[in-house]
């Protein structure tokens, strides 16, 4: 859950800059560890990395300072086991001139070194398809040297890359919204195993043997920006048809519905379309507040979800409420969430969760936690009701979800789903 974006000059001379730092700014979701973007000029690489948040690094007086005719930049989400010394992205390589790369998931390969990896792309070596072929993992990549850029996908297609293009520039972003606001055209997503070279001659692509299409369900889920197409997929529409599917699925009484800010919100819109229980809006966030669900530490998310979220108290008094949310993990926000409901004076909460339990540990394509910290994966509905506090609780179905998706295949470990590394070992 990382945020890419490669910009490729077309006629060398278009400072990418501008788009690269927009780019990024759509793609924040995505991380909030880090940041970085960096650009070829001259045959010399210009960059700014650092810490936190984008504006948090770059400023009136360093954006004029930097510039360039091709770059990536990557925003991090910090991983549970990462390590603390690795270098920020694009990590930059010698090989015979310099050339950039940024990873957004795994390779796990035993034997893998992103040295090689970088070696075999700088020089488009025959075997590169075969290679690529042997890469396990989840992940998304786009390399750039002074003359080329190459991107790819694993070949399940866990990650999302998608192209965009314009008279001037060719890009490649982990999510369209990123392309939409450097006002280029989404092309096409790359296909699984997909490997995409730009140069001075032109565009073309090669592929490693596609193994299955199984795109991380995650990012329609949670990860993924509302305005975005993750694979042709409408993630707005999808998270609709996750909240109509929810109310046919789990009915119950109440007299308004609202959504927990700000990925419960489309659900929660559509679950009162198919109930024909009124939306409102119930709960104000803070949007100086992160995603509360990166935070590393358990007393940062208690702390964060108490700075982040309000009542919008005239609406909730008196009222038996519906909150749709799109996932429980820990349950700290939620349970949070049920707390600041009742000292509005709700009468009665029940929970509706556009999502099936999360059950399995993930640490490849979601930083999901250990087994023992996740609620649903340690008790019954029962023992979650009370322990969150709500009237009631239920998820959607597995077949539920994937209906509400178009009925495709996706990668569900977290979900105790379809995970096709396992499957086609």
């Amino acid at each position: 859950m990382s945020g890419l974006i490669g910009v490729y000059s077309r006629d060398g001379k278009l400072n990418v800059f501008p788009h690269l730092y927009y780019g990024l700014h759509a793609l924040q979701h995505r991380g909030q560890a880090e940041m970085g973007i960096s650009l070829f000029k001259d045959g010399n690489i210009n960059e700014i990395k650092g810490k936190g948040l984008i504006s948090d690094n770059i400023t009136d007086e360093n954006v004029s300072s930097i510039s360039g005719n091709k770059g990536l930049a990557h925003c991090k989400y910090a991983f549970k086991d990462d390590d603390v010394n690795s270098k920020t992205m694009p990590l930059i390589y010698d090989i015979d001139g310099e050339a950039m790369i940024i990873i957004d998931g795994k390779i796990i390969n035993e034997d893998f070194e992103m040295r090689e990896l970088v070696t075999k792309l700088k020089n488009r070596e025959k075997g590169l398809s075969k290679y690529i072929s042997s890469l396990e993992g989840a992940y998304s990549v786009i390399y750039m040297d002074n003359e080329k850029m190459i991107a790819f996908r694993d070949v399940y297609g866990i990650k999302p890359l998608s192209i965009g293009k314009t008279e001037d520039f060719i890009v490649v972003a982990s999510e369209t919204c990123a392309i939409d606001t450097i006002n280029a055209q989404n092309v096409h997503p790359l296909r699984p195993g997909e490997i995409y070279i730009v140069d001075q001659y032109g565009e073309s692509s090669h592929f490693a043997k596609e193994k299955d299409h199984a795109l991380c369900l995650f990012e329609l889920v949670y990860i993924a920006r509302d305005d975005s197409y993750i694979d042709e997929l409408s993630v707005y529409k999808a998270r609709y048809n996750m909240g109509t599917t929810l109310a046919k699925e789990h009915p119950v009484y109440a007299d308004i519905v609202i959504g927990a800010p700000d990925s419960g919100m489309i659900a929660a819109l559509g679950y009162s379309k198919e109930s024909g229980i009124p939306y409102q809006k119930g709960i104000v966030r803070n949007r100086y507040i992160g995603r509360t669900f990166i935070n590393p530490s358990a007393d940062m998310r208690n702390f964060s979800v108490h700075l982040k979220l309000s009542a919008i108290k005239q609406n909730i008094r008196g009222k038996n409420v519906i909150l749709v949310d799109d996932s429980i993990v820990r349950g700290t926000t939620i349970k949070r969430t049920v707390d600041i409901l009742k000292k509005a004076g709700a009468k009665s909460i029940h929970i509706r969760i556009s999502s099936p339990p999360v059950i399995e540990n993930e640490n490849l394509s979601i930083d999901i936690p250990d087994k023992s910290d996740l609620i649903a994966a340690n008790n019954t509905i029962e023992e979650m009701e009370e322990m969150l506090g709500c009237d009631s609780l239920r998820f959607l179905s597995i077949e539920g979800i994937r209906e509400a998706c178009g009925n495709r295949n996706f990668y569900e470990k977290y979900f105790g789903g379809y995970n096709p590394l396992e499957e086609n070992k």
